[in-house]
This record gives structure tokens, sequence and C-alpha cells, in this order.
């Protein structure tokens, strides 16, 4: 049991060490694809285009954005890192916008969904254990 296991270890180890990526960013862009397929959705839901009708429309390039930006985490870009802090704060944004112009008036009500909670702790700590190690080219 203790041979297949160090077997098991020396192989991750030696996986990891031809693997252009760390293990943490590959699931970081590998959840947030699987986060983006879950949303993709909610753009072309009939209670998104009944709350404004530019709203899909805006959703639809965060969302893009979004993608576009765990592409570049996914090659180790800066601006990848970057632009996916940026959209992610728009989305919340824009989604507390819809929470606060259906609530009642003179209540305010910011919201911090679990997607965005999980995404800007883990990108956090993804900017600071390697953004020095990323490309600042494009």
């Amino acid at each position: 049991m203790k041979k297949e296991i160090t077997h098991l270890l020396d192989g991750l180890y030696k996986l990891s060490k031809t693997m252009k990526r760390p293990w943490y960013i590959s699931l970081f862009c590998i959840v947030g694809w699987l986060w983006l397929f879950v949303l993709f959705p909610s753009i072309f839901s009939p209670e998104t285009k009944k709350i404004h009708i530019l709203l899909p429309s805006l959703y639809g390039i965060i969302v893009a954005f979004l993608f576009i930006a765990l592409v570049g985490v996914w090659h180790l870009k800066r601006w990848g890192l970057e632009v996916f802090f940026v959209f992610l704060f728009l989305k919340n944004f824009i989604d507390n916008m819809v929470t606060y112009s259906s609530a009642h008036e003179g209540e305010i009500h910011l919201t911090l969904s679990p997607g965005f909670i999980f995404f800007f702790i883990y990108g956090v700590i993804l900017a600071a254990i390697y953004y020095t190690k990323m490309q600042k080219e494009l």
C-alpha cells in the first residue's frame, strides 16, 4: 500500500514538473469555465429580458469577457487575471443593481453570490502567489 502511494505521488510530481502551469491555475480556469457554462443560460432567460431590454446583451458581454479572461489566465497572462477581476466586479455590480431596482423604496441590498466570493478569494490567493511570475505581454 505504501509503495503504491509513493509511486502515485512520484508520478504526480513528475507530471507537475512537465506541466506549463501550476495545478491551482488549471483548477481555477476549469472551475471558472464550468461556472460560466452554468451562468450562460441566464443570458437568454425570459426573466432577464423582463427586467430590462438591454440586460441580456450586457450579461452576454460580461460572460464573454470572463471567458476571454480565463483563457488569458490559462495562458499565464497578467491581463487575464486583471480583466477577470474587473468583469467579476462588474457582474456583481449589475446583479446588485438589478436586485436594488426590484427592491422596495428606500431599501438597499448588497448581495455577494457564492460564485463571486469563491472566485474573488481564489483569485486574490492566485494573484498573491503567482502574479509576479505571469507574463506581461499579450
